[in-house]
């Protein structure tokens, strides 16, 4: 048994989701401090015990009930017990990047023709659910920080995003040369399919941005298409001004 730790608070920096106290031996005089927008879980044997929101507790029977059944302490009592305390920050952490390791191929809803092109963004995270954090990514790791979590999510992401990005464009009959057009509809309907894949590791995706599309530039079958689609544009909108014209003459 090690020294008795007589204060548990948080040392870690913003940018960290779990931070595990480096003390593991505490007794019911030990005062834990959880700050706002934190949640502190102890753990014992690998079962997450008893949770605490924002305030200052000393540990006794009452404050922990769980942890105090299984170690049978007498309120007051000075008999040590070892156990780990997570910290968790369940603050917003905002700007956190993200972009596709590779091209996404899917078929041009209006035109038809193949094509393959990638996407980078920016997203927000949020804990909702500590314990299934916890048990689900953190094990026997002493934290979680946003640059680990990011990483674990990474292949999530890829293998996600790129089904929902041939998703939206078909569900939606966008087309590669209105894309940049629509980002903030096909943001929001990403946003919304990606929801469910972090809710299962008590994660909130509180927002999700793709702020840039790379087009396959340079590729002679786009570029012959793009040439198709502008010279229509413009045919079209000769075709509206020659109408708009011919009324007002006609007026």
């Amino acid at each position: 048994m090690g020294k008795i730790a007589e204060l548990i608070k948080y040392e870690g920096d913003n940018t960290t989701f779990i931070w595990k106290h480096p003390s593991e031996d505490f007794n019911s005089l030990t005062q834990l401090i959880v700050h706002e927008s934190q949640e502190a879980i102890f753990f014992r044997n690998g079962q997450a015990l008893d949770l605490f929101g924002p305030g200052r507790y000393t540990l006794e029977t009452e404050n922990i009930p769980l942890l105090g059944r299984l170690l049978n302490i007498i309120k007051g009592d000075k008999t040590p017990f070892h156990c780990e305390v997570y910290f968790i920050n369940k603050t917003e952490q905002m700007s956190i990047k993200w972009g596709t390791d590779s091209k996404v191929e899917y078929i041009d809803p209006t035109y038809g023709f193949p094509l393959a092109i990638g996407a980078s963004g920016e997203m927000s995270l949020r804990v909702e659910d500590s314990r299934k954090l916890l048990l689900k990514l953190v094990g026997t790791e002493t934290e979680l920080t946003q640059q680990r979590l990011t990483s674990f999510f990474r292949a999530l992401l890829m293998t996600r995003v790129k089904s929902y990005i041939a998703q939206t464009m078909k569900a939606r009959n966008i087309n590669i040369f209105e894309i940049d057009a629509n980002l903030s509809i096909f943001s929001d309907d990403i946003h919304a399919l990606l929801m469910n894949d972090f809710a299962n590791y008590g994660i909130v995706l509180e927002r999700f941005f793709v702020t840039n599309i790379v087009k396959p530039d340079g590729n002679p079958q786009y570029e012959r298409f793009k040439e198709l689609h502008y010279r229509q544009f413009s045919d079209v909108a000769e075709a509206k001004l020659k109408h708009t014209t011919e009324m007002i003459f006609a007026q």
